[in-house]
């Protein structure tokens, strides 16, 4: 009767499965809340930043990504056809997310260095660090060279307390020689073994020298050689470094340090020791955090 009016169209209905609930199937993830190796709430938290191919095991789909490469592939778009999205159509979500830091400070206590002024800037970088790390979940370990002995020793563990950190910055006594290589390898192997209990966390090593080491790992090899295969190394194993450089003024180019090599060497950041304020350290840190 009305001009326009949309047609009727009859629908057949089955009485007999009109009110017959649905096969659920099985809600819980089993195997997955709560384990961090495959932690799928893990996987969809934080910031949907960008999107990537759909891999088998993923669910977290990026539809509009999805929708967008379907569009693409059909060469159309605004189509009254419906959409077909194929296997090769399927994207993922890429997310990014704030993580704690795992640091381990490597400090070069030697009588060759600015001892003091050394531990009062690690101490400050530390304090910047565990100001809020309840929050943030950030720890911080210490490796420093043993006195009257010529190799490396963990003075702290990883810990969040600030002040077992201070009391043992405290009581770093000075030692003769620079066992740096050493150093490094422990440090190596501390976040090695912290990031198989924390795997979330990101790894970092802050080296605080003067960049002369004077023992080598063997009798036959070269101290600044060990060092620098050290810094390679922690690179390849996924670790940051960042050298902070106490280094005196030069006297001449053999007695020049060698911290920016081993910068180099970890693709890390060099950083000289008057500028090594917490401050800037805050937002180093962030340039070398995801």
């Amino acid at each position: 009767m009305l001009e326009g009016a949309p047609a009727l169209v009859d629908v057949e209905v089955d009485p007999s499965t009109v009110l017959v609930s649905p096969a659920r199937g099985d809600a819980q993830e089993r195997g997955a809340i709560g384990r961090r190796e495959r932690s799928l709430v893990a996987l969809r938290r934080g910031k949907y930043a960008r999107h990537a191919l759909l891999r088998p095991k993923d669910t977290d789909v990026a539809v509009d990504a999805t929708v967008r490469a379907a569009a693409t592939r059909a060469g159309r778009s605004g189509a009254v056809a419906p959409l077909a999205i194929g296997v090769e159509d399927m994207r993922r979500k890429v997310r990014e997310h704030h993580v704690p830091l795992e640091v381990c400070f490597v400090v070069d206590n030697s009588y060759s260095l600015r001892a003091d002024e050394v531990v009062e800037t690690v101490k400050g970088l530390v304090f910047a660090l565990l100001d809020d790390a309840t929050a943030r979940g950030d720890r911080v370990s210490l490796v420093a060279f043993r006195s009257g002995v010529a190799e490396a020793t963990i003075a702290l563990r990883p810990t969040a307390s600030l002040v077992l950190a201070a009391r043992v910055l405290r009581d770093v006594p000075l030692s003769g020689r620079t066992p740096l290589a050493d150093a490094l390898r422990r440090a190596g192997r501390l976040l090695r073994q912290e990031r198989s209990k924390r795997p979330n966390a990101r790894p970092l090593v802050v080296a605080i020298t003067d960049g002369l080491p004077n023992v080598p790992l063997s009798p036959s090899s070269d101290a600044v050689d060990d060092c620098e295969r050290e810094c390679v190394a922690l690179r390849r194993a996924g670790i940051g470094l960042v050298v902070i450089d106490a280094e005196l003024p030069r006297r001449s180019e053999e007695a020049a340090g060698c911290g920016r090599r081993l910068a180099r060497a970890a693709g890390g950041t060099h950083l000289p020791l008057a500028e090594a304020s917490p401050l800037a350290f805050e937002r180093l840190l962030r340039k070398v955090s995801p």
